[in-house]
């Protein structure tokens, strides 16, 4: 840490002062909506990027919603009377708050100050960045019993996972991080049980419905930053991760993390990831989102946190990866199977792009699972309803012709695929009031094909329809 960087405050001595904080965000209107209106929908790039002048110039007012986001946003002074003595030093705001809006949500987030630019410090706690919205646009959202948030940080998880959780449990190892989480909920009026310690030491013995997890899954060499570094050899934290959790997850329930691994010279990849769910009693579920060669890996994370050393560090990290062809990048689900058959793991490379949340496709792809499982003739299907059909023509002599036509999914994972004529035909009749083996036997008939034909020709079309969430 360079000298210049200033002290971190001690978030659990903002503590006594939170009630007073949150009666005045709330006298003032605070919220994301209200922020943008005045800030500017763009101010989260003016943030990221260090450009405070506009900022404080649309802060200017006398109004007290502009008093707190230029001191709680922006970081701008603050105006006499606007925070309490606790949460000022130097006349600025000792900490900076975050209105984050997810899915009808909106909470406040309290981190420490700095970027990248200024060097962050080895303890900081940051704020919600694209990690934290990954996870949480990936996190199922149906009402459960309990919920653990793993690697809490600044509490987005716990915060978001409180509105549809009968109790949450937040860890982290970094004791700056338990407290701006129990900051966070004090500022939010919500009730979280937030503990210190390594991985799953603080819930040794308890089981949850669901685990959610942003862990220090970065894989670089030693351990600069508490948030970023575990300090476990390559990938090895994220495969601990994944043995690990079952044993906290209660039976059926639901467990999502981030994780990177590797792809090492000589070895699959794919079956690397695959092979942590081995013992595990869990199905498992990789969704790579990213696959990123050693160089640009390295690029990617120092420009994160130290753009300031980023030619003393560059060559040590890249170093360090000998032998990596390439970093993947990807959300990891589980779900603890009740029933006693063998779990199995699926991994599906996402690179398009998804609706804002998805996670309702947690908990709908191993449902689809069970169901492949079974004998689809048997199952009433019926598409999804957010599912449309593209269709391209050729104009001929007897009127256009549709010689081309696409499957798209508008929410979800937003997956696509093309279809024939007759795969059109049966999927529009798939309404979930008549057995498939039914409809296939109407289709052999106007196609003039015995059912075992068509069985054969179709039945693996539709199979992979229902993996990807067309049919259910």
């Amino acid at each position: 840490m360079s000298p210049s960087t200033p002290a971190l405050p001690d978030p659990t001595a903002l503590l006594v002062d939170a009630p007073e904080v949150r009666a005045a965000l709330q006298r003032a209107g605070w919220s994301s909506s209200a922020l943008d209106e005045l800030l500017g929908p763009s101010y989260r790039g003016h943030l990221d990027r260090g450009e405070l002048s506009p900022l404080l110039r649309r802060t200017r007012g006398s109004g007290e919603l502009a008093r707190l986001v230029r001191a709680l946003v922006v970081g701008g002074e603050v105006a006499p009377g606007t925070l309490p003595d606790s949460w000022v030093r130097d006349g600025r705001a000792v900490t900076r708050l975050q209105a984050v809006p997810h899915d009808g949500l909106d909470v406040t987030v309290p981190h420490d100050p700095g970027s990248a630019a200024a060097q962050v410090h080895p303890e900081q706690v940051l704020g919600v960045g694209a990690a934290s919205m990954t996870l949480a646009s990936a996190t199922p959202r149906a009402v459960v019993g309990s919920t653990l948030d793993l690697g809490t940080g600044a509490g987005i998880q716990a915060l978001l996972a409180e509105d549809h959780s009968g109790s949450v449990v937040a860890t982290d190892r970094n004791a700056r991080a338990v407290a701006y989480t129990r900051l966070a909920a004090a500022l939010n009026g919500t009730g979280l049980d937030a503990r210190q310690g390594d991985l799953l030491d603080p819930v040794r013995g308890e089981t949850f419905d669901l685990v959610v997890s942003n862990p220090p899954f970065v894989v670089s060499p030693g351990r600069r930053y508490t948030y970023r570094d575990a300090g476990y050899q390559g990938d090895d934290v994220c495969s601990r991760l994944v043995q690990e959790i079952p044993t906290v997850l209660a039976p059926g329930g639901h467990a999502v993390l981030l994780v990177n691994w590797l792809h090492l010279e000589g070895q699959d990849g794919d079956e690397r990831v695959l092979s942590w769910f081995e013992g595990t009693g869990c199905d498992g579920w990789v969704v790579q989102r990213e696959l990123a060669a050693p160089e640009d890996y390295v690029t990617a994370w120092l420009r994160d946190t130290d753009e300031t050393a980023f030619d003393d560090l560059y060559d040590e990290w890249v170093d360090a990866l000998r032998g990596v062809e390439a970093v993947a990048f990807g959300i990891v689900a589980m779900h603890r199977r009740v029933d006693g058959l063998a779990p199995q793991v699926v991994l599906d490379v996402v690179d398009q792009p998804t609706a804002a949340t998805w996670g309702e496709e947690v908990t709908a792809h191993f449902a689809r699972r069970v169901l492949l499982e079974g004998d689809l003739l048997e199952a009433r299907l019926r598409l999804r309803p957010d599912v449309r059909l593209h269709q391209v023509a050729t104009p001929t002599a007897d009127g256009w012709m549709a010689d081309n036509q696409l499957l798209q999914q508008e929410a979800g994972l937003r997956w696509s695929g093309g279809v024939d004529p007759y795969g059109a035909t049966l999927l529009a009749a798939c309404d979930g009031t008549q057995k498939l083996g039914n409809l296939l036997a109407v289709l052999a008939s106007s196609a003039g094909l015995s059912q075992a034909d068509a069985a054969e020709q179709v039945l693996p079309v539709l199979r992979h329809l229902v993996a990807k969430g067309f049919l259910s």
